[in-house]
């Protein structure tokens, strides 16, 4: 090979251990570098271990007790019993406290309270795997009792009962479905419920029409049990201590099944009942309850509370309607003489005449999601102001969830009649309006703003609300002024 084939190779060689040593320059520059960062990282991290955080200086008995009001705040305005859904557990609750930092971690897993009340709901199933959710959760809770629910599914319940009932003996509330015959193995908690207090137990139909029907005896000893709900389960079926009950609700009954069951419950003061199927031409004894002091009627088909003619509830303060279209002339012939507080719910405002003439002595009435116009709740309310012998005793008026704008002019007369009240009419007291939709009514004109400021002025509690919390026109007993403000949101 001649010299001048050899040359590019020669070049190029000595360019690469050119460029070879330009990069273990680089390597020096760099390394230097990182030595000087983390020179300053240890400098950073030293100061920072100095700072100390205010709100890691309170005692930990002040932290969990904010932990506590927190989680108190997540409850508000839960259907049911108040409790943590594991569906939305990685985004608020105990779990979310326990990830801010080792501090807070500690508190939260040291505060069994927090751990006690939980719900795992199918319906939302975002969670694949419950269980381990479950097996991490619930030994937090340390000795303290549980209050715990499981899904509308008793395909979900079977899944996951093994998880939880090695801790019946904490259970003082507990939710689930179940079919019959059932598929898993409830018969290992018999005997092992000294804390259960709420039972609630809801029965798929449907799913078991088809097969054999057995008893579920797995809560007939529990010494503790004071409240149950049944749903759809006719009450044979699962032999309960129902001599113990103060509290029962009976879902998708018969008459006959449910005047079974009073019968066997001398010592029950709340009753709630929503009846369906179709009655046996069969005779039945009628019951009087001594002990009963409220009532819940609820009509989910067509049905009226014929129910009433075979109760006799000589001590009911409380009667609750809800769902009702029609009522039958049964409720207006029966005993209501000691009934202080009725409330309607989801009914039509042309029942409110009816209802109301039935039980005239009450004080306490609200209104909760009824359908009507402006002009007829002020028809309704008109009757209050023109008429002293229309609920005479009323002292509270609560209506919830309207859906109709506030008639402002009515309200106010009504309000002022009611307030300066003539012989043998009560004074009103309270007087709230909670908008359902989003209504946005104008403010009063200076007069009725006039009447209803004097009127507060004077002690009576009024609020007036908007469902989306654009307005609140309130005032508060004992005197403190009222105002009309906006509320930022």
């Amino acid at each position: 090979m001649s010299a001048s084939q050899g040359t590019p190779g020669l070049l190029h060689n000595s360019a690469l251990r050119a460029r070879l040593s330009e990069i273990d320059v680089e390597i020096v520059v760099l390394d230097a570098q990182l030595a000087r960062l983390r020179a300053e990282a240890k400098i950073v991290t030293d100061a920072l271990s100095f700072i100390v955080y205010p709100i890691l200086t309170l005692p930990v008995e002040i932290t969990s007790e904010i932990f506590m009001q927190y989680l108190d705040g997540l409850f508000e305005g839960q259907f049911g019993p108040p409790r943590v859904e594991l569906r939305t557990a990685r985004t608020s609750g105990p779990l979310v406290l326990s990830q801010v930092c080792r501090a807070w971690r500690s508190i939260a897993i040291n505060t069994p309270l927090l751990w006690c009340r939980v719900f795992a709901d199918s319906f939302y199933d975002n969670c694949p795997d419950w269980r381990r959710l479950l097996e991490c959760w619930l030994p937090r809770a340390g000795n303290h009792p549980l209050y715990l629910g499981l899904a509308d599914d008793h395909h979900f319940t079977a899944l996951h009962f093994p998880t939880i009932a090695p801790y019946s003996s904490q259970w003082r509330a507990f939710e689930c479905c179940i079919s019959t015959p059932v598929t898993f193995p409830i018969d290992t908690i018999r005997g092992r419920l000294p804390l259960l207090r709420e039972l609630t137990i809801t029965w798929r139909e449907w799913d078991s029409v088809d097969t054999e029907f057995s008893t579920v005896d797995a809560f007939s000893v529990a010494p503790e049990l004071r409240k149950v709900v049944l749903r759809n389960l006719p009450p044979k079926w699962i032999p309960l201590p129902l001599a113990q009950l103060t509290h029962i609700t009976l879902y998708g009954q018969t008459i006959a099944d449910a005047i079974e069951v009073l019968h066997q419950c001398p010592n029950l003061e709340e009753l709630s009942i929503e009846l369906d199927g179709a009655e046996d031409e069969v005779p039945l004894a009628p019951v009087i309850h001594t002990r009963i002091h409220k009532l819940s009627l609820w009509n989910e088909c067509s049905a009226t509370p014929e129910i009433l003619p075979y109760i006799t509830l000589p001590n009911l303060h409380s009667l609750e309607l809800r769902g009702f279209t029609r009522l039958s002339p049964t409720i207006a012939v029966c005993s209501w003489c000691a009934v202080d507080s009725i409330s309607l719910h989801y009914c039509y405002i042309d029942l409110v005449d009816f209802a109301l003439g039935a039980v005239w002595q009450v004080s306490q009435v609200t209104f909760d999601r009824i359908s009507c116009t402006p002009s007829r709740l002020g028809e309704i309310l008109g009757r209050m102001t023109s008429d002293s012998r229309f609920l005479p005793n009323m002292t509270s008026l609560h209506l919830l969830d309207c859906g109709t704008v506030v008639p402002y002019v009515e309200v106010a007369d009504m309000l002022d009649a009611r307030r300066h009240n003539p012989e043998g009419v009560s004074r009103l007291e309270s007087f709230h309006f909670i908008q359902g939709r989003r209504y946005i009514d104008e403010e009063p004109n200076a007069a009725i703003e006039g009447k209803l400021r004097g009127l507060m002025d004077e002690g009576l509690d009024i609020r007036i609300q908007g469902r989306d919390r654009r307005f609140e026109y309130s005032g508060v007993i004992r005197g403190v002024n009222s105002r009309l403000r906006p509320l930022l949101q």
